[in-house]
């Protein structure tokens, strides 16, 4: 009810409303919130349609077929949304949002402009001619449609409760000045359009809309994006009807495409920006890590591991060798995909004995190292013993057949200042590992630089 008001008090005398988000954001619910469409959900939808033309004093007909038509904007883009079987959810992949906003455009804001305007022309105290029938359609349809894009966007990339609470505790500190700068970009070029009228004034925004799609997240672009649009509306609309009643019927409908066009490019462009980003990290991660274990992969961990060597001479680093003990024979006994289980109970375990900045890589068969930094001597025997433990404690779980325990063999060396080179810390860390793995297995070998 509170954003039809908003549409009807947005209605110049005797003019479609300039604003109508009820559609869009009852859309968006309905897509959102799936549970909340159904017949309660309809029903409380057209009773607020109703109740908000009746209190602003349009007449019970008039009322009716305006309230018809809104609905039919929702129900016919839902019809041909599930009809059609479209993802909505992943809107920000590939081409779903331009199938969207197609069926929207090209269905339910179709087929509500028909409908208002061979039914509302002829109401009682209507707002609408009969003798600009067309006009009237095209001033609908495309009014819904700016509907569509400055609003549906926003609430299907509004963020879920965990994204806030992590932007505001770890992005929001990282803007910089430079991260700003389309914004202000924005701002400027908004400004124009208020100064230098004309309908090379919806060109003003675009480039800066460009450079924004490119630096921001979807949803910061939606929040953008639908102000920039309804603005740069606002503005274009005043001048015109300041000029004359023709003037703005002449123009408006152009007017109206061309922000759709302007609102749609920068969502479309962040959303293939951003699917190229995710790629990119996607493939990325699969080059640096082991695709069975998760853990880095031996290429990785070196060209990481040397950078850490390169920035620790105040803090040597300390190498944690592991080898799952009699893995081979396990791997004879129960099969390869059984030392695959294996493999990824002993990754996982090794994780929740690790912090976030610790470098953990496969660098063999059944070989994993542990790469620390800021960790004293004692510390790292203490994580070494921990993990031991973990893994002598943690029963490998096969489906249908008896659990399997296993053990590990551990060396750990720490990094002599004066022979800061990696490969001689992870020689000797494995030479530590080849002491315990002599004197009896599933135990914790320190091979000290003392």
């Amino acid at each position: 009810m509170l954003t039809c008001l908003m549409g009807i008090l947005s209605r110049p005398t005797n003019l479609l409303a300039f604003f109508w988000p009820a559609n869009a954001v009852l859309l968006g619910i309905f897509l959102r919130l799936p549970q909340l469409n159904n017949t309660g959900g309809w029903l409380g939808a057209f009773s607020g349609y109703i109740l908000a033309d009746l209190i602003t004093g349009n007449s019970l007909v008039l009322t009716l077929f305006l309230t018809v038509s809104n609905i039919i904007t929702v129900s016919v883009s839902l019809f041909f949304i599930y009809l059609t079987r479209l993802n909505y959810r992943n809107y920000n992949k590939g081409f779903t949002f331009l199938y969207l906003f197609s069926i929207c455009a090209l269905a339910g804001c179709f087929a509500s402009a028909l409908f208002a305007v061979n039914t509302i022309p002829y109401a009682p105290n209507t707002f609408m001619s009969p003798d600009r029938k067309w006009i009237d359609f095209g001033m609908w349809w495309t009014g819904e449609i700016i509907n569509c894009i400055t609003i549906l966007p926003l609430i299907l990339a509004f963020p879920a409760r965990a994204e806030f609470h992590h932007f505001f505790t770890k992005d929001l500190p990282k803007i910089s000045f430079v991260h700003l700068l389309p914004l202000f970009a924005i701002i400027i070029s908004v400004i124009f359009t208020h100064i230098f009228f004309g309908p090379g004034a919806l060109l003003y925004p675009l480039a800066a809309m460009i450079w924004a799609a490119l630096t921001y997240r979807l949803f910061s672009l939606t929040i953008v994006n639908s102000i920039v649009c309804l603005v740069t509306y606002h503005s274009l609309t005043s001048f015109y009807l300041s000029e004359s009643s023709d003037a703005y019927f002449s123009t408006a409908i152009s007017v109206r495409i061309g922000l759709c066009m302007l609102g749609l490019a920068p969502l479309v462009l962040a959303i293939i920006s951003s699917n190229r980003h995710e790629l990119y990290q996607r493939v990325l991660y699969m080059a640096n890590h082991d695709s069975l274990t998760k853990a880095m992969n031996r290429h990785s961990f070196f060209e990481q591991g040397e950078k850490l060597t390169k920035n620790s001479k105040s803090q040597p680093l300390t190498a944690i060798m592991m080898d799952i003990d009699h893995f081979k024979k396990m791997n004879d006994q129960y099969g390869h995909h059984t030392g695959d289980l294996v493999l990824q109970n002993f990754a996982d375990q090794v994780r929740t004995c690790l912090r976030s900045e610790d470098l953990f890589a496969r660098i063999g068969g059944e070989e994993f190292i542990i790469l620390l930094s800021c960790t004293e001597e004692y510390q790292a025997h203490q994580i070494a013993e921990r993990i031991r433990q973990v893994i002598e404690s943690t029963p490998v779980h096969q489906q249908g057949k008896p659990d399997i325990y296993i053990t590990v063999s551990i060396g750990v060396a720490k990094q002599n200042p004066d022979d800061p080179v990696l490969q001689h810390l992870v020689n000797t860390a494995d030479q530590a590992l080849y002491q315990a793995k002599s004197q009896g297995r599933n135990q914790v070998m320190i091979a000290s630089f003392h």
